[in-house]
């Protein structure tokens, strides 16, 4: 199980920094450009994605640190979420519904 989930962290991490990449590529077509609110919603996903892959690499890295005998059938949460910045992830991570909700549109730090 080990093997995989080190697998799976290396392709998130690989995504994680394609999805870094596209965001300056974007950054750097937009520095002379007005972005629109529908454009700008749009960028925040594409931000929320690359966090959102970031935050589960950052999982399963947690979860590959807990030696075998600390894993159990329930697993603490706080353990798992150490260093994940998105509340949605860690809503997941204690079996509550976080796809309801989505980021708002207020201020944002474009990449």
């Amino acid at each position: 199980m080990h093997d995989t989930v080190s697998r799976v962290t290396r392709l998130l991490d690989m995504a994680g920094e394609e999805l870094t990449s596209a965001q300056q590529a974007v950054a750097d077509c937009m520095r002379n450009s007005a972005l629109t609110s529908a454009e700008i919603c749009r960028l925040q996903k594409l931000d929320l994605a690359t966090q959102t892959v970031a935050s589960a690499a950052t999982v399963l890295k947690n979860l590959m640190s807990l030696s075998p005998i600390g894993i159990t059938d329930t697993l603490n949460v706080a353990s798992l979420a150490k260093g994940v910045t998105l509340s949605e992830v860690v809503q997941v991570l204690k079996g509550e519904d976080g796809s309801g909700q989505s980021m708002g549109t207020g201020e944002m730090d474009l990449f």
